[in-house]
Parts: C-alpha cells; sequence; structure tokens
C-alpha cells in the first residue's frame, strides 16, 4: 500500500477513535467519519466499505497506540526505579496515570465503547480481548517491577480500580484523579 493511501487510513482511523469517544458507536457512520477527518463524501467508504471491518481496524490501530503509549511508561518507570527506588517510581507512574486521563480521554473512551460493543457482538468478540490485553499490559509490567516478579499479583484488581476512576472522570461523573488515588491503588495490591 502507498504512503499516501496508508496516511489517509490512519486519518480516517484516527476519526473513528475520536467519533468513538464523543459520539458512541452509534454516531460512526462513514459520512460522519469522512467529515471528521475532513476528507470528501465516500472517502472511508472506499477503504472500509463494511463497518464491522472499520471497527476491527480502528481496535488494531487503538491498541498499537495503547501499546506505544505503554512503551513509553516502562521506559520511564524502569529508569526512576532503577535511580530513586520503588516508592518513587509508583508516584511516577501515578502522575502519568493522571495526566494521561486528560490527555488521552478519547482513547480512553473509545477503548470503552469498543469493548462494550465487543461483549454484544459476536464478530467484534477479539477486539474486547484485544483492548484489554493492550490496556492491562502496563500494569501489568508496574505491578511485576513492583513486587520483585510475584506471580500472584492482582493485575485484574488494580486493572479494574483504575479503569473505574479514570471512567467516572471521563464520563464527567467523578473528579479527576489525584496521584495520591493513583498511588494508593498500586500500593493496596501490592
Amino acid at each position: 500500500m502507498s504512503s499516501s493511501k496508508q496516511a489517509r487510513r490512519l486519518i480516517i482511523l484516527d476519526a473513528v477513535i475520536k467519533l468513538l469517544a464523543s459520539r458512541g458507536l452509534e454516531g460512526v457512520t462513514h459520512r460522519a467519519i469522512d467529515e471528521a477527518a475532513g476528507l470528501p463524501q465516500g472517502s472511508s467508504t472506499y477503504y472500509f466499505p463494511k463497518k464491522e471491518a472499520l471497527l476491527v481496524e480502528a481496535s488494531r490501530h487503538l491498541a498499537e497506540l495503547l501499546e506505544k503509549d505503554c512503551d513509553e511508561l516502562q521506559l520511564g518507570f524502569a529508569e526512576i526505579a532503577a535511580r530513586q527506588g520503588v516508592d518513587a517510581a509508583v508516584d511516577y507512574v501515578a502522575k502519568e496515570v493522571v495526566s494521561y486521563a486528560d490527555t488521552a480521554r478519547d482513547l480512553f473512551l473509545a477503548r470503552m465503547e469498543l469493548t462494550l460493543a465487543a461483549s454484544r457482538r459476536e464478530e467484534l468478540a477479539d477486539v474486547g480481548d484485544l483492548l484489554t490485553a493492550a490496556a492491562r499490559r502496563p500494569i501489568e509490567f508496574f505491578l511485576q517491577l513492583i513486587s520483585e516478579g510475584r506471580k500472584d499479583m492482582p493485575i485484574e484488581t488494580c486493572a479494574a480500580l483504575i479503569d473505574g476512576i479514570s471512567l467516572m472522570h471521563a464520563t464527567g461523573q467523578g473528579p479527576k484523579p489525584t496521584t495520591d488515588q493513583i498511588a494508593a491503588v498500586f500500593r493496596a495490591v501490592l
């Protein structure tokens, strides 16, 4: 695929993520995507004629974005843990999660929308697993490093607490998370 076609596909997929966050699954139509992407009508249909394929590809793109963010967090975390110790590293992660709650709100809400859709639509079943794994990866990494490799870490519990706090904020149902709150979640599961 040429680089211009690949670039246009990414523009379309980024528009899908923004629409999922702002309008939900029902708001993702080919017409809305083209408008949000600033492309001529019919552009998204050319690349993704079926909505199912569009949502699956948007999920893959979203997982890649989450993985990229995870890689950056892991590098910072490992460096601080090595230089300043675990407590400083936990505080670093807490600050990053709080910052992420605002800067990556669209990614979070799109992940929630697609995960919910995956639970209801058989054709999207794999999407839920893909996105859950991408979202859990940094938490698993942090807990494994903090716990010195213990295998019995409650990763799902920690992830659920972080997701719940983030969801309340992202939907306007709760205050912005604090670094103390997020750090307390990590420390509580140790």
